[in-house]
Formats: C-alpha cells, sequence, structure tokens
C-alpha cells in the first residue's frame, strides 16, 4: 500500500493541462447557459476521451494516438445504442470487450483505442438522449476532435520540436556514456537511459512517421552502438568529442544542427569511428557514412507490408484472444454485479473495468488498487466540495482544475489521476443535474466491483504473470546479438578503411533496442502483488546476466578467427533456447 500511494514524481504544468481543463469545462458551460445541460456533458465526456488519449509529443504522432480512438468511440456509442432493446444487447458490451482485448495486444496506440472504444459505448449506454441514434455519437466526437484540433493547433509554429529534442537526448546519452565518470554501475545507468531513449525515438518515428527522425536516426543507431561498446569495456573516447556532443545535443534541440564548425579529429581508430557516426546523426545524408542505403533499410522495416504482417501475428497469437476474453468476462461479471444490487449509473462498474484492463500499463491486480484508492480519494475530495455546494459557477471551476489535474497527474502515478478523474465524473454528473452527493457510496460500491471483477477475470483467464513476456523480449535480443556476429562482420576495435558509400549498420543496437523494452516490461513486472513478487530478484538478476552477455559479445574485441565468433554465436544461441523455453513455462 506505501508502494502504491506514494508519489513516482511532481505535477507537470503543460499545454496539454490547458487544454483538458478548456475543452472539458467549455461544453458543460455552454450546456448550463443554454439549458440543456446534458448535451454539455455528453460533448464535455467525449472531450475527456480525447484528453486521455493525449500522450505523445509529436505531432504526426499526437494525430494518430488521438484520432483514431475518437473514431472507434463514436462507433462503440452507436452500436450499443442501436442494440439497445434488443435481444442481444446485453451481449454487445462483452464482445466489444473481446474486440478491445485483441485491438489493446496491438500496443500503446491499439490499447488506447480500446480504452476509448468501451469508454464512448459505456458512457452512451448510461446518458441516453432524445433523439436519433447518431446524435449522442455525434455529441462525443464533437468534443473529442475539439481537443484533438487544440493538440494539432501549434504544429504549423512547433513543428519538429519533439522530434529534435528527442534527437538531442539521445546526442547527450551518447556523450554521457563515453564521460571519464561513466564506469561500474553509473555506465550501465546510463547506457540503459540511452538505449530507452533510442526505444521511444524509433517508436516514434515509426508510429509518427517522422521524416526528421528517419534521417536522423541510422546514424544515431550507429553512434550508440559504437559508444555503448566503448563505454562496456571500459574504452576512453576524446574528452573533446564528449564536449562537442553535448553542444550538438543543445544546437539539436534549439534546430541549427551543425554549427559547431570542425569535428575533433581523434587520437584513435574508436574516436575516428565516433566522429563518423556522430557526423552521420548530427548532418544525415549522402556522403561520408553513406547512410541512404540504412535509410532505406529502415523505411523498408516499417512499411505496410511489415505492418500488416505484424497485425496477423497479433491477430492469429492465442494470448490476444485470450485477453480479449479476459475483458469481455470482466465487463459482463461486473455489469452483472451492479444490475445484481440495483445501482445507480451501473456504467460506473464496467467503467473501472475499462480503464484497469489495460495490458501495456502493467499488472492487473497493481492498478485495480491503484484506482480503487485514487477513486475513494477523488470522491472524499469531492464530497467535501458538494457538502459546501454553491452556484454553478463554483462547480465549474472545480471541474476546470480537475480536468487540468487529469494530464498534470500522469506522470505523478495513476492513483491521482484516479482522484482527479473521479472528480470530473461527479462534478459532470452533478452539472448534468442529478445530485451527486447521494452518489458518493454507490461511485464507491460500484469501483469496487470493477476492480474485483478485473482482478478476478485476470486471475482466472490472464496469464498467471508476465514474466514470459521478459524472457520472450530477453531472447529476441540474445538472436539479435547472434545475428550481428558473422563471419563477414568481425568486431574489431580498428574500424574499417573509409569507403565513398560504405552503410553504417545498425544491426548491433537492435539488441539493445529489444533489452530496453525487456527493461520496461519488467518495470511493469515490479507492480504486481506481494504474492507474486518472489522471483522479482531472480528476474533482475536474469536481466543484468542478459545485458553483461550482449554487451561482452558485441563490444569491440582483438582480431580474432571465426572459431571465436562461431564459440560465442553458439552461447548465444543456446542462451536463447534456454529464455524460450523459459518463457514456454505456464
Amino acid at each position: 500500500m506505501r508502494q502504491t500511494c506514494a508519489p513516482k514524481g511532481r505535477p507537470a504544468v503543460s499545454p496539454a493541462v490547458w487544454r483538458s481543463a478548456l475543452a472539458v469545462t467549455a461544453p458543460a458551460g455552454v450546456g448550463l447557459g443554454l439549458g440543456r445541460p446534458a448535451e454539455g456533458v455528453m460533448v464535455a465526456m467525449g472531450a475527456l476521451s480525447a484528453v486521455l488519449t493525449d500522450v505523445a509529443a509529436a505531432y504526426r504522432h499526437r494525430a494518430i494516438t488521438m484520432l483514431l480512438p475518437q473514431l472507434l468511440g463514436a462507433a462503440g456509442a452507436f452500436a450499443m445504442l442501436a442494440a439497445q432493446g434488443r435481444w442481444f444487447a446485453p451481449g454487445v458490451l462483452p464482445a466489444l470487450g473481446v474486440v478491445a482485448g485483441v485491438l489493446a495486444a496491438l500496443g500503446v496506440e491499439g490499447s488506447l483505442g480500446a480504452m476509448i472504444l468501451l469508454m464512448d459505448a459505456e458512457v452512451a449506454m448510461d446518458l441516453p438522449l432524445p433523439g436519433p441514434l447518431w446524435w449522442p455519437p455525434a455529441l462525443m466526437l464533437l468534443g473529442g476532435l475539439s481537443v484533438v484540433g487544440l493538440a494539432l493547433a501549434g504544429r504549423p509554429f512547433f513543428r519538429g520540436r519533439a522530434e529534435r529534442a528527442l534527437l538531442a537526448q539521445c546526442l547527450a546519452g551518447c556523450a554521457a556514456v563515453l564521460a571519464p565518470d561513466a564506469a561500474g554501475p553509473a555506465g550501465t545507468a546510463r547506457r540503459r537511459a540511452l538505449h530507452d531513449v533510442l526505444e521511444r525515438a524509433r517508436h516514434t518515428g515509426s508510429v509518427g512517421g517522422s521524416v526528421l527522425l528517419a534521417r536522423h536516426l541510422p546514424g544515431l543507431l550507429a553512434l550508440a552502438e559504437a559508444a555503448s561498446s566503448a563505454g562496456a569495456r571500459g574504452l576512453v573516447a576524446d574528452p573533446a568529442l564528449v564536449d562537442r556532443l553535448r553542444a550538438e545535443a543543445g544546437r539539436v534541440a534549439a534546430g541549427r544542427p551543425g554549427a559547431g564548425g570542425a569535428w575533433p579529429p581523434g587520437h584513435g581508430p574508436l574516436d575516428v569511428r565516433l566522429v563518423r557516426a556522430a557526423r552521420a546523426a548530427v548532418a544525415p545524408g549522402p556522403g561520408p557514412v553513406g547512410s541512404a542505403g540504412l535509410r532505406a533499410g529502415l523505411r523498408a522495416g516499417l512499411s505496410p507490408g511489415r505492418r500488416r504482417a505484424a497485425v496477423r501475428a497479433v491477430l492469429a497469437d492465442p494470448r490476444s484472444w485470450l485477453g480479449g476474453l479476459r475483458v469481455g468476462a470482466a465487463l459482463l461479471l461486473a455489469g452483472a454485479a451492479a444490475a445484481h444490487w440495483d445501482l445507480r449509473h451501473p456504467y460506473w462498474a464496467v467503467l473501472n473495468v475499462t480503464f484497469v484492463c489495460r495490458p501495456e500499463v502493467g499488472p492487473v491486480t497493481g492498478r485495480a488498487l491503484e484506482r480503487f484508492c485514487g477513486t475513494a480519494l477523488g470522491l472524499l475530495g469531492s464530497g467535501l466540495v458538494l457538502a459546501c455546494a454553491g452556484p454553478d459557477g463554483a462547480l465549474l471551476a472545480v471541474l476546470a482544475l480537475a480536468a487540468g489535474l487529469v494530464p498534470a497527474l500522469s506522470g505523478t502515478g495513476y492513483l491521482y489521476q484516479a482522484a482527479a478523474l473521479a472528480t470530473v465524473v461527479l462534478m459532470a454528473t452533478q452539472l448534468a443535474g442529478d445530485p451527486g452527493l447521494p452518489l458518493l457510496l454507490p461511485n464507491l460500491a460500484s469501483c469496487a466491483i470493477g476492480c474485483l471483477a478485473a482482478v478476478l477475470a485476470g486471475e482466472l483467464f490472464g496469464p498467471r504473470h508476465r514474466h514470459p513476456a521478459v524472457a520472450r523480449r530477453l531472447a529476441g535480443a540474445v538472436e539479435q546479438a547472434a545475428l550481428a556476429l558473422t563471419p563477414h562482420r568481425p568486431r574489431t576495435a580498428a574500424p574499417a578503411p573509409y569507403r565513398p558509400g560504405a552503410a553504417v549498420s545498425a544491426a548491433a543496437t537492435v539488441p539493445h533496442l529489444q533489452l530496453a523494452a525487456a527493461r520496461a516490461e519488467f518495470e511493469r513486472v515490479r507492480r504486481e502483488p506481494p504474492w507474486r513478487q518472489g522471483a522479482t530478484a531472480r528476474w533482475a538478476a536474469l536481466i543484468d546476466e542478459v545485458e553483461r552477455t550482449v554487451d561482452t559479445a558485441l563490444a569491440p574485441a582483438a582480431p580474432a578467427d571465426h572459431r571465436h565468433f562461431d564459440a560465442t554465436r553458439h552461447h548465444l544461441h543456446r542462451l536463447a533456447t534456454d529464455l524460450h523455453r523459459l518463457a514456454a513455462r505456464p
């Protein structure tokens, strides 16, 4: 409980805070002024659903993560309204839950779309409005599109700023890895941070299709591979080169790269290799490193054909359908329990299932505990506000504050964000004409029912733990490290002679990106309940051992014959086989 309630950071005031406060509060105020509060609250709930998807920094990435979920939400709301009064109406929401569970297996973007699909369907089911069937989905879509429009309004003025910030973080991370004080555990932590930011940049470029990231990432991957290998073996780079990398990080962030004059010549083969990769990362293009071929390879790796193949693999994976059945069973169980006890606003129970059952944010049990504690905290504060209820203007002010806190508290912890969400929902209910004070206990009971239903469904139909996912990621990293070691590409300290047009290969960086994904998965494992954390220390030791093995295999070594590389590859293949066997263990 202490670990769950401890804040993980400070509230961050960003443009998303002002967007959320304006887009959620303005429709509710306009609805009150026009005497149609229900329609205003419906638009506000649509805006809230878009606020929950406002998680990307780059504008291209933001358009995908925010716009597609709104379309899915409108479709889910229309399906729920069209099924009302039909014999199959009770099974529509669980069916949508199965679809949402499969969508969530596609990644962060799919999980956001699944959450909004279910959220809008549940809101439309609980707040029916007179008029045609398309009217409530249209109102929610209007609220969501208003937030999307505000989020994309700054693109003509701040285009490329988020991508440049990511590139600057990668350059600064390479400089930190090459610094003289990067030894021991400090160096390991810096290499991990570098690989984590590289993975974020790669994901942003692949999803958002950023041209800027596509031009710079090949050189950055080569630079990170060389810097990580040198740091793993304790090789010292030229301090002037490290200072130049830090200076270039500042220039890239400011939008004026390549203005620092000539690069330092270096004092050895390592410095020459680092300078070539750094020049390719800062000023990409044809010439010294011939990165055009590598950029073409990266574009081929992110082609629509590869994406369709990845989607087909997810749809053919039984684990994806198992996750969908888990969400559908949890929705069915929560809805049946809320109907059995005749709770007011029974959609609150299934709404909590929607927020808890998200595979990319951690185990169900830990998130359910955070959701319940946060809802109880939010209801306590809302009860104090409603007990001293004043005019509607005061409630609108509280609604604006709570709506602004939803994105501001996203980095503090889900418990505090859930408290802000509970306040928003209760204030909106009060403004819609339904007294909120008598709804405090029913809301808390609905939250408990939804969280318990999600935990039960996760325990019965979900995997026993998330450790197999960590093992699969580690096995992928080891396999990629084995592929990087070929007889035709020995890992030597002396770089190959420069030939114009020779491509810089980033194959050795792929294992580090896989390890970054494995560490992210393991951080979610840490949030599991105490009765499942007995093996956490052993898995942490296994991740450290795999990282050391990969670093040793990919680090520059003295020239050796092919038998050395064959023995190393054989060891890596055997380790990958053991990890796959561990991942398949029930």
